[in-house]
């Protein structure tokens, strides 16, 4: 005789989440379809130590990272470890100071006795997805063991866009937070280690970079939130605030790095766009419609029943709600929010249980997860290749460069649709100062940010993003188009009297005559660099 079940109040079966109650002749637990006693898969720590290390193969393929911004820091590390009697003294300051964003300044700091700036980069760099897949993977194992069925969805926003933007100290930081989240789950019982631990890790990860740092602050307090129940009351409130003392040091940080402070500002409406765009890298319609599907599997496991984990709620809507809340720019910093919102995204799915949706169901989604994951890091991999050759290509300028010399950079810039597949070559020209020892306009200086300033620059081409030109139909009388221009308007006001080369990227001169103190010294196909000889007879 088969037995019968009935749902009443008793007791509560807490592996599956549900209260079964038997009045048949034999006593066990059923559920709607059959669960796993095992861990998923992948959840498994052979196999997070391969996904992790696999997530790193794109930067076996490449030199110089090819990440927007990493070639700005590496020019700018040029600055920070020469030389007492170098020429790039002459042109820039460097000065330690405590602030909110030293990630891979310490790291490099660190290691270029050991392997060079280049090199020391390239491992902050490859470390992030590894690091990244640990702490997720990490955190989903200690949370949502056995109905973890969208893993391979989250998996697909290790390579976000805030990371391919090049926001190192960041991406870095955020990993780490994702680790440290993962141990101040898996110390729950060992408080006295864990708050010793975190007393050190806290801080360190502000000094790191103080986004990245707030994200395991928040994480954490979502986890205490999420043990408390109604943690809004008073009494639950003070023990979560009470459990979560060894951030108190984080206080040290943020009082050190207070200093001259940069604008802020709030755009609500583009967080639709950034939404679009969390994996922004080759392919709109391809990036769209994964971020798009992503969500849609959220929505689609919520309408089945498949619910984020109680302990994991918290961290989810948290990050969810502080990606909403925050400015686009925050003292001078600017895409706050922007890099925010993947990790909302992922540790939702990665959180979310999908034991109580039909065995098929899931297993269908684990396996359009892993293809479409395989796809889009088969292109990512793909274009790093493609990306090596292209900054080998402009770097052979390089070869033609006297050292210490004064190069003005102007590299090509687009928008709209156009701009979606970036070439990645906003900051190239900041390789002259690390490879020539030369003054370049392409770096970063705002001082309430950066710990490089300049001590040499002719007036409107000193820094960042002065090295940026536009085509005609990105140029207008409003908006940001105000702020944008074009080579045509350049060519005539170009400081060419201050330099000693300019060095194109992407910009051919207008038609018509060129300036006589141009002369051509290297050219590959629309880019090029010309030494600045002053005119004949004087």
């Amino acid at each position: 005789m088969t037995p019968r079940y009935r749902m009443r109040r008793g007791r509560h079966n807490r592996r599956h989440g549900v209260t079964l109650v038997e009045t048949g002749d034999k006593a066990r637990t059923m559920h709607e379809s059959p669960l796993p006693e095992q861990p998923v898969p992948m959840l498994r720590w052979r196999w997070i130590a391969a996904l992790a290390v696999l997530s790193a193969l794109p930067f076996l393929f490449v030199r110089v990272p090819p990440l927007t911004d990493v070639p700005g820091h590496i020019g700018r590390f040029a600055v920070q470890l020469a030389p007492a009697d170098s020429v790039l003294h002459r042109y820039f300051d460097f000065v330690w100071r405590p602030t909110l964003n030293l990630a891979a300044d310490l790291i490099v700091q660190a290691l270029h006795p050991l392997l060079g700036p280049l090199a020391a980069m390239w491992l902050v760099c490859a470390a992030v997805p590894v690091l990244t897949v640990l702490g997720l993977l990490a955190v989903s194992r200690q949370l949502n063991p056995r109905g973890s069925a969208a893993l391979p969805w989250a998996l697909i926003f290790i390579y976000n866009s805030p990371f391919l933007w090049g926001f190192v100290n960041y991406a870095f930081t955020a990993a780490l937070a994702l680790c440290g989240f993962a141990s101040w789950i898996a110390l729950e019982r060992r408080r006295a280690l864990r708050g010793a631990l975190f007393l050190l890790v806290a801080p360190a990860l502000f000094l790191g970079h103080g986004e990245g740092g707030a994200l395991l602050l928040l994480w954490a307090a979502g986890y205490e939130a999420g043990r408390a129940g109604r943690w809004w009351r008073p009494r639950a409130a003070f023990g979560v605030t009470a459990r979560l003392w060894p951030f108190v040091t984080v206080l040290l940080p943020l009082v050190l790095s207070r200093g001259d402070s940069g604008t802020t500002a709030w755009d609500f409406p583009g967080k639709l766009d950034e939404m679009t765009a969390l994996v922004r890298d080759q392919h709109a319609l391809l990036d769209i419609a994964t971020v798009a599907a992503a969500l849609g599997v959220l929505l689609l496991g919520r309408l089945r029943d498949a619910r984020i984990v109680r302990l994991g709620l918290w961290p989810v809507v948290g990050t969810a709600a502080l990606f909403v809340a925050a400015p686009l720019q925050l003292s001078g910093t600017n895409n706050v929010d922007m890099r925010l919102a993947p990790y909302a995204v992922m540790l939702a799915l990665a959180l979310q249980d999908w034991r109580p949706v039909a065995t098929r169901w899931r297993r269908l989604l684990l396996l359009a997860g892993t293809m479409l994951l395989a796809l889009r890091f088969g292109i990512t991999t793909a274009s790093f290749l493609g990306y090596q050759r292209e900054y080998a290509r402009e770097l052979a300028a390089l070869d033609h460069i006297a050292p210490g010399s004064r190069v003005l950079n102007l590299v090509r810039s687009d928008c709209g649709l156009r701009a979606w597949r970036q070439p990645r070559v906003t900051h190239l020209g900041a390789l002259a100062t690390a490879e020539r020892d030369a003054w370049t306009n392409a770096h970063w200086a705002v001082a309430s940010i950066h710990l490089l300033q300049v001590r040499y620059g002719p007036p409107g081409f000193a820094t960042d993003p002065s090295q940026l030109v536009y085509p005609q139909d990105c140029v207008g009388p409003g908006g940001e188009k105000r702020q944008r221009r074009t080579i045509q308007d350049l060519a005539p006001r170009l400081p060419l009297g201050q330099v000693d080369y300019l060095w194109l990227i992407d910009v051919p001169l207008p038609p018509g005559p060129a300036d006589p103190r141009l002369v051509p010294v290297w050219r590959s196909g629309t880019s090029a660099l010309y030494a600045v000889h002053p005119p004949e007879g004087t």
